[in-house]
């Protein structure tokens, strides 16, 4: 387990077993934070702020690419579990969006952009997968696109708080770095 909050996304896959429980850790918290999300009130069914999503994009930030998509892949299995949504269309449209999420942060980490940046086109890149997925699974006609602008806008403004977490986590981390090594 991590010894501090400096350590907390820096993994070590020379070490088999800690790393695997340390990915269990992130894991765990990233399912913690999807399911505490359900809680808070949404103003439509579909806009969710993506906070499980913050322990994604930081491990990405940490170069840790194939832990990354370990805890978004299990956060939305384990999540869509413990929910009761498992084996609902909502869980196939988490797993999608979750998937060109996770794409759009890869490509958006080679591009001069900043963990806002970064974070945006995750939130946009899942909205887009939930919509191409909703389009693919529930509604057979191409009406449903009329919804890419505001889902757009809606995963801009959500990309920017969960960016904005993300930086807040990855300035006490460093701070907490500096105070350890002095």
């Amino acid at each position: 387990m991590p010894t501090s909050a400096s350590s907390l996304f820096v993994l070590d896959a020379t070490d088999r077993p800690r790393y695997l429980v340390h990915l269990g850790f992130l894991t765990a918290l990233a399912v913690s934070m999807y399911l505490l999300e359900m809680l808070i009130p949404k103003p439509m069914p579909f806009m969710k702020l993506g906070l499980a999503n913050i322990v994604v994009l930081l491990l990405l930030l940490h170069h840790h690419p194939r832990a990354a998509i370990i805890v978004a892949l299990g956060k939305t299995v384990v999540g869509g579990l413990f929910s009761g949504m498992l084996l609902s269309p909502t869980t196939a449209l988490s797993l999608a969006g979750t998937l060109l999420s996770f794409g759009f942060m890869l490509i958006a980490l080679r591009l001069p952009l900043g963990i806002l940046g970064i974070s945006i086109c995750g939130a946009v890149g899942h909205n887009v997968g939930q919509l191409l997925m909703v389009r693919l699974l529930l509604v057979p006609n191409d009406e449903i696109f009329h919804l890419t602008p505001l889902l757009i806008i809606v995963g801009m403004v959500t990309g920017i708080i969960t960016g904005s977490i993300a930086w807040t986590v990855v300035q006490a981390v460093k701070g907490d770095y500096e105070e350890i090594h002095r």
